[in-house]
């Protein structure tokens, strides 16, 4: 370094945020646990939606419910992309770690975001109180275009093993034919109240 060149200046703003559930216990901040899929990418996506110009970098391994393989985070700014990356390991410990680099960052925002993203039986329910119909309601779910088929709610929070990793539907119900299916999302293209019979 040249002691006779001009001093840097570093913006006092600037910081990093760690949120990390494998650390001793006393430095921990974040809760443990899994985290939910979606809950995780609404959270992600508002808070760079509203942060993103002072976000330099997040970058995380994530260990998501219903996941065989780690969730990978890498972004810049507003731009984020994540994806399923190598398997845990049979007795690996599925700890989530997830770093934000930017200005002006609110740890206390940061980890109360990361622990509302938590999987387990108070975000179900939180999640199900968001939900516009309730077990046993009538619907009409599309099949594909203008193609709709009646039906009825028979389960909350439907998870199978052959949905994607870290899926959870909203809804599974059971058509008039018997047929059980289930509706990838909450919303009213996909899925809506069964319109009454004429009388």
């Amino acid at each position: 370094m040249d002691a006779k060149g001009p001093s840097i200046q570093h913006d006092a703003s600037i910081s990093s945020v760690s949120l990390d559930q494998s650390a001793p216990r006393h430095l921990r901040a974040v809760k443990k646990g899994e985290l939910d899929l979606d809950s995780l990418q609404q959270w992600i996506g508002e808070f760079l939606n509203e942060k993103g110009e002072d976000i330099y970098r997040v970058k995380g391994v994530l260990a998501i419910a219903h996941a065989e393989e780690r969730f990978v985070i890498h972004g810049v700014h507003m731009l984020i992309e994540a994806e399923y990356g190598e398997p845990w390991g049979k007795h690996e410990a599925r700890e989530s770690k997830l770093v934000f680099i930017g200005k002006g960052l609110d740890r206390a925002a940061l980890v109360q975001g990361f622990n509302a993203c938590i999987a387990g039986p108070e975000l179900n329910r939180a999640k199900i109180e968001r939900l516009r119909f309730k077990l046993h309601d009538l619907v009409e779910c599309n099949m594909g275009g203008d193609y709709w088929v009646r039906g009825q709610v028979v389960q909350l929070l439907y998870r199978d093993e052959l949905m994607a990793q870290g899926k959870v539907a909203p809804y599974q119900i059971e058509l008039e034919n018997g047929e059980l299916i289930w509706a990838p999302s909450d919303h009213e293209c996909v899925i809506r109240a069964a319109a009454m019979a004429a009388a």
